[in-house]
């Protein structure tokens, strides 16, 4: 199992008072509707004002490297990153949950069992 995390900051002039931000918003939200390879979704917006934080946030579950490359280059997702590209910057992370590099524990000590 893959956890698919992107975090999405703003480039200026860009924020949530922008209807572009809205329609990537809305455009991300939608994705698991359209993207079977989606296992698990979560995506929202930063609720602190720190500079060092990120605007939005998009953590994906993906059964492997497969799913996640099919995702990728869905057309869906592709509407969205077209739509994102315009507005913002962002960093990818994936992870295996299954790995002697990744730990998980507290709540998240769930993962272990998809793996």
């Amino acid at each position: 199992m893959l956890m698919h995390i992107v975090l999405f900051t703003f480039k200026t002039p860009w924020s949530w008072a922008s209807i572009e931000a809205i329609d990537a918003e809305r455009s991300t939200r939608a994705h698991p509707n359209y993207i079977d390879e989606i296992k698990g979704w979560t995506c929202g917006r930063n609720i602190t004002r720190r500079h060092i934080a990120a605007d939005f946030v998009v953590i994906g579950m993906f059964e492997g490297r497969e799913a996640l490359e099919s995702y990728i280059v869905h057309p869906n997702h592709q509407d969205g990153v077209a739509k994102w590209k315009a507005i913002a910057d962002w960093q990818v992370v994936d992870l295996e949950l299954a790995s002697d590099f990744t730990q998980n524990t507290g709540l998240l000590s769930l993962f272990n069992q998809l793996a």
